[in-house]
């Protein structure tokens, strides 16, 4: 009777075991992985040498809702990580602690699994939070955690101009389900957008020769892809098998119910963050406003506040910039402190506070252009 209780406890102890999906896939589907794309399976090894000579890669993949980002993901993250598995390496809707958590917690040369989520990503802000987040983690604890990162995302356009032209390496759209369209970043250090978004959009409306949308094909559309510059190759992926995919649904579905608990946690975090944003636009309004020399009480009027609350912004902004560079002076044309707008790609000593402070020198007035200019 007790070796039958204690034969049932190791079984149930095993039924909760996390299993990586390559293992997974190869008890009941031992072909799956031989079948795919040769050049997929050279992603896979160009990806896993990143990691040991770079330190770490971020991928970003886009794709409308339902096209299978996470399927594809998936696959790919399977062939780079041997131990990947739906229960450790994915955040579902995660807040900047556990992003947190889960990257400081995985062993070195690991896949992180960002998941679409597009609840938290429109109401909370959930992109721009987790980039921060990943940003201050790979400039401050990169060290012993060198980490392959998939962020999903429906558009490329929804990362931050500064996080996808500087973190990001590799870039897969999936234009339809079971079909990946590879890119890699021109990294030439004089490049301006180092994906070349707005000469490929050019140059393939003039390859269309009046086609309009409706009557373009996916085989058109790829073959104009591939003329590109930073075009790399296109391969069809599986499905994964519907019942080693029930798995993810079922740990999907509960990290809907987990979502619902974490609220307030969330919105306190962002309720933080909105201060933080609107502390730095008045910082930026007040140091624009010096610069044009007029006094604290003149700021004050243009504002709607008092002289004496302006010279508050003042100390603050003294205060912050200590913290963050080392001592600078405020509010003259010598050395200035310009506070810098979320998307502005230009920070100069960034330390993990990237798109929040630029120090601008006698001899970089320039930058301040950028800060007046469009996103």
């Amino acid at each position: 009777m007790e070796q039958e209780i204690i034969k049932k406890d190791l079984e149930k102890e095993k039924s909760h075991k996390v299993i990586s999906l390559r293992k997974m896939i190869l008890e009941k589907y031992p072909n799956f992985f031989k079948d795919l794309n040769p050049n997929l399976k050279l992603f896979a090894r160009e990806i896993r040498k990143d990691l040991r000579e770079e330190g770490h890669v971020v991928i970003g993949v886009t794709g409308y809702p339902g096209r299978g980002k996470s399927n594809d993901t998936s696959v790919c993250a399977a062939m780079i990580d041997e131990n990947y598995s739906f229960q450790k390496n994915i955040c579902f809707i995660p807040t900047a602690k556990e992003i947190s958590e889960l990257y400081l917690s995985l062993p070195m040369y690991s896949v992180l699994h960002i998941d679409e989520a597009s609840k938290s990503m429109h109401k909370h802000k959930w992109h721009e939070r987790v980039q921060q987040k990943l940003n201050e983690l790979y400039d401050t604890d990169r060290e012993g955690h060198f980490l392959c990162t998939f962020l999903l995302m429906p558009r490329f356009n929804n990362f931050t101009e500064n996080f996808r032209n500087f973190m990001i390496k590799y870039w897969i759209d999936i234009p339809r389900k079971g079909l990946m369209v590879f890119y890699v970043k021109d990294e030439d250090k004089d490049v301006k957008d180092p994906w070349h978004m707005d000469e490929s959009y050019k140059m393939k409306k003039s390859k269309w020769r009046g086609k309009r949308v409706f009557e373009r094909s996916i085989g058109d559309r790829i073959g104009v892809e591939q003329k590109t510059d930073c075009y790399w190759f296109y391969c069809e992926v599986p499905a994964i098998p519907e019942d080693i995919w029930d798995e993810y649904q079922r740990l999907k579905k509960q990290s809907r119910i987990d979502a619902r608990e974490k609220e307030p946690e969330i919105d306190a975090e962002n309720h933080r963050d909105r201060q933080q944003r609107e502390k730095f636009e008045k910082w930026e309004t007040a140091t624009k406003l010096k610069n044009q020399g007029l006094t604290m009480e003149q700021i004050g009027a243009v504002m709607k506040v008092s002289g004496r609350t302006v010279k508050v912004y003042f100390k603050e902004m003294r205060a912050y910039a200590e913290l963050v560079e080392g001592k600078v002076s405020v509010g003259n044309k010598e050395n200035n402190i310009i506070f810098n707008r979320i998307d502005n790609g230009t920070s100069l000593g960034d330390k993990g506070q990237s798109d929040k402070v630029l120090f601008v020198t006698k001899e970089n007035q320039q930058i301040e252009d950028i800060i007046g200019g469009e996103e």
